[in-house]
């Protein structure tokens, strides 16, 4: 029995309430325009009596709405027959001052005395809608003067005149068109047994590559031809053994046939000296070291004899069969 109670009560507030809501609602408009005017924000609001443009915006409002998918027409890019001949006289007036011009000499002043009515226009160059109009017409509105600065504007219709363009042709929808039929595939021509290619095991196999010819280098073209490294050319040798400090009666004869050679044409002298064979980088380190002694020592006495210095070069090299370990060799680079 309760909850009967409980529920009667909640409907009838729930009633009350959509009640009050519709009311609300209903005076929402008047409540806006009571609170503007309390607390005068109405007071720069237009008078609807002296407002422009009042019945317009009612028309409009109480109208249909516009279709925002219509398209208007183009606008006319020609000329009309009466703007042809207001350009015809223009042009005509334009001629006829720059005679006049010309016509007062070369200063640019033009002539003295009245200028002369422009020439009619003949008939066959005028077009013929021409011929049939009246001449042009004075506005018959006066064209107002202008007003000063503090001065207020002149009063404006309250209302428009223009109306909308009714749009002559709608844009519509397109008809469907029927699908073009479908294409037939062309035969495929069988080619003739002399253009079908060999088909036996060696025709198959694959060829070898051509070779690659081998183009010679380019001539050089002007400047001086390319420098060859030095030939050397051996002048003396010889066998010194480790154990010996100074040099034989022949061995002082080998060098002074070096010393001439070098006299008659003189160049680069290199003494190279052999090293033994050492068994670990140690002890072949110490043999390339006491070769290069030998050489320097052999370098001194070129030196002693007339060769300078600045002209001999020292350097060590391992042993060969055909270059034994101990000899020293003086050569000539030419």
């Amino acid at each position: 029995m309760m909850v009967r109670k409980i529920r009667g009560r909640s409907r009838g507030r729930a009633i009350c309430i959509g009640l009050v809501l519709t009311a609300a609602l209903s005076g929402c408009d008047r409540a806006v325009e009571f609170g503007r005017s309390v607390s005068g924000m109405n007071k720069n609001d237009p008078d609807p009596a002296t407002a422009p443009f009042t019945a317009n915006l009612d028309q409009a409002q109480s109208g249909a709405y516009p279709n925002l998918a219509s398209v208007p027409p183009p606008p006319t890019v020609a000329t009309t027959a009466a703007e042809r001949l207001k350009l015809t006289e223009t042009l005509t007036k334009e001629r006829t001052s720059a005679e006049a011009k010309d016509a007062g000499g070369n200063s640019g002043m033009p002539a003295s005395g009245p200028v002369p009515p422009p020439p009619p226009v003949p008939e066959s160059i005028a077009a013929p809608e021409l011929a049939g109009l009246p001449p042009p017409e004075k506005p018959a509105t006066p064209i107002p003067p202008l007003r000063k600065m503090d001065e207020p504007p002149a009063p404006q219709p309250q209302e428009s005149s223009l109306q909308i363009p009714e749009i002559a042709n709608k844009p519509g929808v397109e008809r469907s068109r029927a699908a073009p039929p479908p294409g037939q595939p062309s035969a495929m021509p069988r080619p003739s047994a002399s253009e079908t290619p060999e088909t036996s095991p060696r025709a198959m196999a694959p060829q070898p590559a051509p070779a690659s010819a081998e183009l010679p280098p380019p001539p050089r073209i002007g400047g001086p031809p390319p420098k060859l490294p030095p030939t050397a050319t051996t002048v003396a040798s010889l066998d010194i053994p480790p154990s010996a400090i100074a040099l034989d009666n022949a061995e002082q004869a080998r060098l002074t046939e070096a010393v001439a050679r070098y006299q008659a044409k003189p160049s680069t002298v290199r003494v190279v000296a052999y090293a033994a064979p050492g068994v670990g980088s140690a002890e072949q380190l110490n043999a390339f070291r006491l070769a290069l002694d030998r050489a320097q020592d052999v370098a001194k006495q070129l030196s002693a004899a007339g060769i300078p210095v600045k002209q001999i070069q020292t350097e060590a090299a391992p042993a060969t069969p055909a270059a034994p370990p101990g000899r020293i060799e003086v050569q000539l680079l030419q």
